[in-house]
């Protein structure tokens, strides 16, 4: 190890050179792009962004999207942690304490953590990181789109299946969201935090990219030019993730926001994507609504190294 570590070492990017980088790199989960980071940055102000880029020898190189508060580090703050390689890489990632104990050596931290999706939600991340070592974190639940969005309607609960033709019964009507949208979408995410006594942290230009229609499938549903609900998506490699669902209080009394998620399902399946995210469940009315669309309940992976630690 001694030979490698003197091969290794972290340096921080600037963010033009991270963009710049992170474009031409490999990534499973789209959640290094700076877009989602502003959105974590945005609920989380006690972390700050510190893009770093990792030589590993003559492997190639690695991007960790590094978020630190005082000597603590975490890769990603919004979604999962998000690890892009090289377009050059070669071979196996470095374990996760061999990685930690550069990072934090060169950034002068003492602890790196990051939050791994199920390993069933991909092999291709999994055959990347399947070897990091982690501890079962919370549940999140995962629909299996392989088969079509025909094939999850008819497996669907009755329950579900009715929300949805109960809403496009009362005249309410889907659609892709447009740049257009992005004051609806602002609002009816205030609206929807606002229910559980939160507000919300975004502006305008934080969300903006989730109408681009590039690394995010977002659908709303309208009653005539009042926008009701809205379901967003974000879209990477290895599939996709249930992010936000938001609804007016109309909305949620005419079932909008089932036409939404449904409408937005329909698209990802016309997209290729097999597996798709959805979440942690904050109560049961959210477990409700996820298995009621057949997902099931997985656990997601926590990944923590302490410096020092015995290796």
């Amino acid at each position: 190890m001694t030979d490698l570590r003197e091969r290794t070492a972290a340096s921080v990017l600037s963010e033009s050179a991270w963009d710049a980088r992170l474009a031409a790199a490999r990534a499973e989960l789209p959640f290094a792009r700076r877009c989602w980071l502003t959105l974590g940055l945005a609920d989380s102000p006690d972390l700050r962004f510190v893009p770093t880029a990792v030589r590993w020898g003559h492997s190639g190189e690695l991007l960790l999207p590094l978020c630190v508060s005082g000597r603590r580090a975490q890769i990603g703050c919004y979604g999962y942690g998000s690890v892009a390689v090289s377009a050059d890489w070669q071979g196996e990632l470095p374990g996760f304490a061999e990685l930690a104990e550069v990072v934090c050596r060169d950034h002068a931290l003492t602890e790196l953590s990051t939050l791994l999706p199920p390993a069933a939600a991909s092999s291709g991340l999994e055959r990347q990181l399947g070897h990091w070592p982690a501890r079962p974190g919370r549940n999140t639940f995962l629909l299996d789109l392989t088969e079509g969005a025909d094939a999850v309607w008819k497996a669907a609960k009755g329950s579900s299946r009715t929300a949805v033709r109960r809403a496009g019964a009362l005249g309410l009507v889907a659609s892709v969201a447009l740049p257009a949208h992005g004051d609806d979408l602002l609002r009816l995410h205030r609206q929807t935090l606002g229910r559980n006594g939160v507000g919300s942290a975004y502006n305008a230009s934080d969300i903006a990219f989730l109408l681009d229609g590039d690394q995010t499938v977002t659908t709303v549903v309208a009653n005539g030019d009042a926008v009701l609900a809205a379901s967003v998506f974000a879209v990477g490699a290895a599939g996709a993730y249930h992010l936000m669902q938001l609804t007016s209080e109309h909305g949620r009394k005419a079932n909008a926001g089932h036409l939404a998620f449904w409408s937005a399902l329909t698209a990802l399946a016309d997209r290729g994507i097999g597996t798709v995210d959805l979440g942690a469940a904050a109560g049961d009315g959210q477990e409700k609504f996820k298995a009621g669309w057949g997902a099931l309940a997985a656990a997601t992976r926590l990944v923590h190294w302490p410096y020092g630690e015995a290796r």
